[in-house]
Parts: structure tokens; C-alpha cells; sequence
């Protein structure tokens, strides 16, 4: 192994540490917020079906843009809209953007929107079985739209890199 492959395995292998952290962070944020993994566990476990039904009535969405459109439309308090709407996509940019690398040039931008699709959706489906959070299909929409956007910035950064490289 020549020394350009060395280092090429040490930034690959940087990648992949980071990207194990910022799963761990993404799990953090949006599951452990409020409750520890031990007590996802017991509710996931002790499945209810009556507080399963009171949950799907009370605090989930599954009609698209229901969520996005009250918020951008009907709230007046901007901390909301911010902390939801642009925290959903912010929160998967590095999504987009990590994973590509892992994966090399094997991957492209319809395996990534289902990638990060299925991320978001068991995430939402573990807050819905477990109670912890609210399922929203928003969520879907926003989270994929960042992995998406991170996705693109990657590309640019990698074009601007080649092309500064090559002068």
C-alpha cells in the first residue's frame, strides 16, 4: 500500500468514526430527548393497543405538509418553525453527506433518498410504537430533504476540490 493509499484509508476510516458519532447524536437528539433507551424498551415491550390508538389520535400526522404548512402559515412564534421545520432538514445534512463518502462512488442520489427515507421512517415509527415522541410524515419529508441537501453540498465541495486541485 502506497502512502496516497494510507492516507486515503485514514480520511475513509475518519469518515466512518464520524459518521458512528453523528448516529449516535442523531439517536440522542431525537429518541433519548426525553426518555432513556431503557424505557423505549419497556414500552416497545408492554405494546398496548388502547394507548396505541390514543397515540395515533392524539399526536400523530400521516397527511403530507399538514405539519410544515401550520407551522409556516398559522404559527406566529418563529422560534417554532425554526426549531422544527429547518431542525428537520439541518438535523440529516450530514446524512447526505457522510454516507456518500463511506460508500464511495457506489452510491447515488435515488439510494440515498431511500436511505435516508428509512432512517427517518424507523426513527418515526419507533416514536410512534413507543410513545415517546409523535409520528409525524412531515418529518419524513424534511429529514430526507436535508440528507438530500447534503448530498448536493458534498457534490459541490467535491467539484470545487477537483478543481482546485488540477489548477
Amino acid at each position: 500500500m502506497n502512502t496516497m493509499d494510507k492516507q486515503f484509508t485514514i480520511i475513509r476510516v475518519a469518515f466512518l468514526i464520524t459518521f458512528l458519532v453523528y448516529l449516535l447524536l442523531l439517536l440522542k437528539v431525537i429518541l433519548f430527548k426525553v426518555a432513556s433507551p431503557f424505557t423505549i424498551m419497556d414500552y416497545l415491550l408492554n405494546f398496548n393497543l388502547n394507548n396505541f390508538k390514543r397515540t395515533l389520535n392524539l399526536s400523530s400526522n400521516f397527511v403530507p405538509f399538514k405539519t410544515i404548512s401550520g407551522y409556516v402559515f398559522h404559527t406566529s412564534n418563529q422560534n417554532i418553525v425554526i426549531k422544527n421545520v429547518v431542525g428537520n432538514i439541518i438535523i440529516f445534512i450530514p446524512f447526505g453527506f457522510l454516507l456518500p463518502v463511506i460508500a464511495g462512488k457506489k452510491l447515488n442520489i435515488v439510494q440515498l433518498i431511500t436511505f435516508s427515507f428509512l432512517l427517518s421512517l424507523c426513527l418515526e415509527l419507533i416514536q410512534l410504537f413507543s410513545r415517546i415522541g409523535s409520528f409525524d410524515v412531515d418529518d419524513l419529508l424534511l429529514n430526507t430533504l436535508g440528507a438530500i441537501l447534503g448530498f448536493f453540498t458534498l457534490n459541490v465541495i467535491t467539484k470545487v476540490i477537483r478543481h482546485t486541485v488540477r489548477k
